[in-house]
């Protein structure tokens, strides 16, 4: 290993910021052990800038490799990759190497923001940082280094609203204690470096999330009263025993159970039983010695409370809830009002009950809610520079399937369940290539094409591409063999903005995609081109990553630009949206039972996180080098692919539909 640069780790090498980062990357842990020579040298480093051995020297990370000595003994130019860039191509400050039309497309490419750092003004509402990149206003001087180089944090910060002289409250004039700091939002011109100051009543949150306590941060709706802090004060937890104590919450108890002190719930059958259950004794004494006498539908137990209260109360069996009439009782349709939380999959209603259910192809777990893919070990497909990997969702074995060549770019991918071939766009040859791993063939199925995303059509057996400089969606048969003449077809050309992420439905004949121009949006069509609409306008930034979720039926994304997963119904109802700090430069997306994966460039990662709350984020695969196209092929048992040909709309799906060359569904 290069000594300045890398450490050892098991047979191979990792780089030096990887060490003590408090993620695993060596087999044996070495790299996260106290004693590691990083963690016993203490820094004088902020958390994004790296210390020039034996100085006290910072140089931001981005001044790493960009063939510029900023150390004294030139230490940050040490074991630099030299490979030039292929045609076409534009190399970035730190060597790599991107697609020359994404110089200044408003996106990170680079990772270090070098392709954007020379390029027309930030959009509205943002601001450059001294080495390029574009950050929300609201980011400045808000104690964290969100450029790079830490331009957003200037001295000036330290000022505070007193020079400003306009703070509510009368913060800033001796009464500090009369409003918290986050009532002022410090605003700085990097450029000029004139400070200048914007007051806010409050923290301005999503619909969908709610400020914490101390005014720094927003959290979900749904991370209220879960049982995990998510707030740094704890904010999001205080309170919620007495929930059931707040006038208009309601009782956390059931039909069948009875309030027992803050939080607490009995069965209604152990009230007045002569034993005190509740911790208060409420459960015995009072009214208890008097008869019941009610006509209750279901059950009717004495109870401690006396008038006004009756003496008797009606009660319902499990599933149940008492109807107004404090008599009668209704039937509970969890699966209507519990959604997932009652089933992962599918949900079927009882009276007084409901049972869950799974597609073909998965298994119903033992806590029966749970849908677990049958057959083998559900494995992730991901794209790091020029090799595929493929690991093992469960296991964590990861395997090379394609090693690294310097001839070969993997950018998008995706795979054909039928044929089992993987597909992936070349951006060094500029093609669209596949390889049966089965059977060891090979080959290329069109040149001369760029593409941000490919998606195979599995079942009508045709794979399309976004190109977002020409504004297209694009198409050609899977069986199609290159000879020298491009055979495929336009879909879709025209009014489409930037369209670049795309994912498709070939059981419906559908498919989605993302535009990430002026107005971002999430679009559906049929995959002939045909009846298009809009599934989703607002609250979008740049909806980078796409994936479906069809035992759910929901379309999720990550968005680069506001740092968030959202997901939505496939009819584009039911909106949710969780604003997560992990997310910072996404490429490509994958769901796979109850997870999200996805493939973080800047973080040179595939992380995951729980699809539902967003929560239990681990990072599953670490590479030098930015991660791109990533799948998750069922490869498992074959009837899902049986079900899927008679239960499909998909007019391909037979005979090719008829048709001589290209057949396009239109469902």
């Amino acid at each position: 290993c290069a000594a300045s640069r890398q450490a050892t780790c098991g047979a191979g090498c990792i780089p030096i910021p990887w060490l003590c980062d408090g993620e695993q990357q060596c087999p044996d842990g070495t790299d996260e052990q106290c004693g590691c020579e990083c963690c016993s040298v203490p820094s004088v480093c902020g958390a994004k800038k790296v210390q020039c051995p034996g100085t006290h020297h910072c140089i931001p990370h981005w001044e790493l490799c960009d063939r510029h000595q900023d150390c004294e003994d030139g230490w940050d130019e040490e074991g630099c990759p030299q490979q030039p860039c292929l045609p076409g191509q534009w190399q970035c400050r730190n060597r790599v190497c991107i697609m020359a039309e994404w110089k200044c497309n408003g996106i990170d490419d680079c990772g270090d923001s070098s392709d954007e750092d020379v390029c027309a003004p930030c959009p509205p509402g943002m601001v450059r940082c001294d080495e390029g990149k574009c950050i929300l206003e609201s980011l400045m001087c808000n104690d964290e280094d969100d450029c790079l180089d830490g331009t957003d944090e200037p001295s000036t910060c330290g000022e505070l609203c007193v020079a400003a002289g306009h703070c509510p409250c009368g913060w800033g004039r001796g009464e500090p204690q009369s409003c918290p700091a986050s009532f002022c939002s410090a605003h700085v011109d990097i450029r000029s470096g004139d400070l200048y100051w914007l007051a806010f009543p409050h923290l301005s949150c999503p619909r969908t999330h709610v400020p914490c306590r101390d005014g720094t941060e927003c959290v979900a709706q749904e991370y209220m009263c879960d049982g995990e802090k998510d707030c740094a004060d704890g904010s999001d937890e205080d309170g919620c025993a007495q929930l059931c104590d707040t006038p208009g919450q309601p009782a956390p108890c059931q039909s069948h159970e009875y309030p027992c002190g803050p939080g607490a719930c009995l069965n209604a059958s152990l009230v007045c039983d002569g034993r005190q259950d509740c911790a208060d004794g409420l459960d015995e004494g009072g009214n208890c010695s008097v008869p019941c006498q009610r006509s209750c539908a279901h059950l009717c137990y004495p109870s401690p409370q006396g008038p006004p209260l009756s003496p008797q109360r009606c009660w319902c069996d499990p599933g149940y809830r008492l109807a107004e009439d404090g008599l009668s009782c209704m039937d509970i349709d969890e699966c209507t009002e519990w959604g997932e939380e009652a089933c992962s999959q599918t949900c079927l209603n009882a009276p007084g009950s409901y049972s869950c259910g799974c597609l073909p192809g998965y298994l119903l777990e033992p806590d029966g809610r749970v849908c677990k893919l049958g057959g083998p070990e559900p494995m992730l497909l991901v794209a790091v520079q020029s090799e595929l990997l493929s690991c093992g969702l469960r296991s964590g074995h990861e395997e090379v399937l394609l090693p690294t060549d310097k001839d070969r770019v993997v950018f998008s991918l995706d795979y054909d369940l039928v044929e089992r071939k993987i597909f992936w766009m070349d951006l060094a040859t500029e093609s669209i290539r596949w390889q049966d791993f089965d059977l060891g063939k090979k080959g290329t199925l069109v040149k001369g094409v760029r593409s941000d995303c490919i998606a195979v059509d599995w079942l009508g057996r045709n794979l399309y591409w976004t190109d977002g400089a020409a504004g297209q969606v694009l198409a050609t048969r899977l069986g199609a063999a290159w000879r020298g003449i491009p055979e495929y077809t336009v879909v879709m050309d025209g009014d489409l903005d930037r369209p670049h992420s795309l994912v498709l439905q070939p059981l419906a004949g559908l498919l989605y995609w993302s535009e990430v121009g002026s107005h971002p949006r999430l679009m559906e069509a049929t995959m002939d081109g045909s009846r298009r609409h809009v599934l989703l306008a607002q609250g979008l930034g740049w909806p980078t990553a796409l994936a479906l979720d069809l035992p759910t039926w929901r379309i999720f994304w990550l968005d680069e630009k506001l740092g968030s997963v959202g997901s939505a119904r496939l009819d584009g109802t039911g909106v949710k949206v969780l604003q997560l700090g992990w997310v910072q430069s996404p490429f490509a997306a994958a769901v796979c039972e109850g997870e999200l994966y996805w493939s973080e460039r800047k973080a040179w990662s595939v992380q995951r996180v729980d699809k539902a709350s967003g929560k239990n984020r681990t990072v599953l695969l670490k590479r030098h080098g930015e991660p791109h196209g990533l799948q998750v092929p069922t490869w498992g048992s074959s009837e899902p692919c049986r079900t899927s040909f008679a239960l499909s709309t998909n007019g391909c799906a037979k005979s090719n539909g008829g048709c001589a060359q290209l057949c396009l569904p239109n469902p």
